[in-house]
């Protein structure tokens, strides 16, 4: 079930970070469509509940790990904004990391890495701005009209993005742990292991149960998401004129 979220997050960024830094050539997006058409599909692991809610103590005493987590995953799809700072050593493509905040309108702004190479993106309407190293202090506009553009704009789709995350009520693989803060918000932690890889999700116990973190141990894609900002205006502003290329 966990897995999903990592799969989803690496392909999102895996597909527009290996556009961008090959000079927006569009090189790998067919593969990357199709594995997260494959993660979107999977289905998630299911087995009789035999966990007793009323024997928990804590937060959420009268929910079970799953039960939690499957509120967690609602409440996050349904936020119209988000931060997300991740950090993912996938086996194929190295390490990765990601440094955005969008929203349900497809704007962002943020900063994107793999290997050496770091891209920043502004996504304002139909329009994306970019920073590489090879455009020096100038940013690089495309629309997403284009081919190129399009391909781009797919790390804003927050909606895409967070599809990914789907819970199970009845997954009794997924446990409740002791309580931990994150970014100042009190949480309770969630632990699931899943053949080769070990989960941890820390879940806000106070306002609405987002998503506030979760790391992967082990795997193809192990590594650390952090969610904030929730419901937050997006700043995508495009950048000054003169500091601005055609692609």
């Amino acid at each position: 079930m966990r897995r999903r979220t990592i799969a989803t997050a690496t392909v999102l960024f895996t597909c527009v970070a290996t556009t961008a830094l090959t000079a927006c050539s569009g090189s790998g997006s067919t593969s990357a469509s199709a594995s997260a058409s494959a993660s979107a599909s999977a289905s998630a692991k299911e087995s009789p509940a035999t966990e007793s809610p009323a024997a928990a103590k804590g937060p959420y005493a009268n929910l079970t790990g799953g039960q939690i987590v499957t509120n967690s995953f609602r409440a996050t799809r349904q936020a119209t904004s988000l931060h997300l700072k991740a950090n993912i050593a996938d086996a194929k493509e190295g390490p990765s990391i990601l440094d955005l905040s969008m929203d349900h309108k497809g704007d962002c702004t943020g900063t994107m890495g793999q290997g050496k190479d770091t891209v920043r993106i502004i996504k304002t309407g139909h329009v994306v701005y970019l920073k590489t190293r090879d455009s020096g202090t100038k940013w690089v506009k495309t629309n997403t009209a284009s081919s190129d553009g399009k391909e781009l704009a797919s790390a804003c789709d927050l909606n895409t993005f967070l599809n990914g995350f789907q819970g199970n009520d009845t997954d009794t693989a997924a446990k409740k742990g002791a309580t931990s803060t994150v970014g100042g918000r009190a949480a309770i932690v969630i632990t699931e292991t899943d053949g080769p890889e070990h989960y941890t999700l820390d879940v806000a116990t106070t306002g609405k149960p987002y998503l506030l973190k979760e790391v992967v141990v082990g795997g193809d894609s192990p590594g650390t998401m952090e969610f904030s900002q929730f419901d937050q205006p997006i700043r995508a502003v495009a950048p000054p004129k003169s500091s601005i290329i055609t692609g």
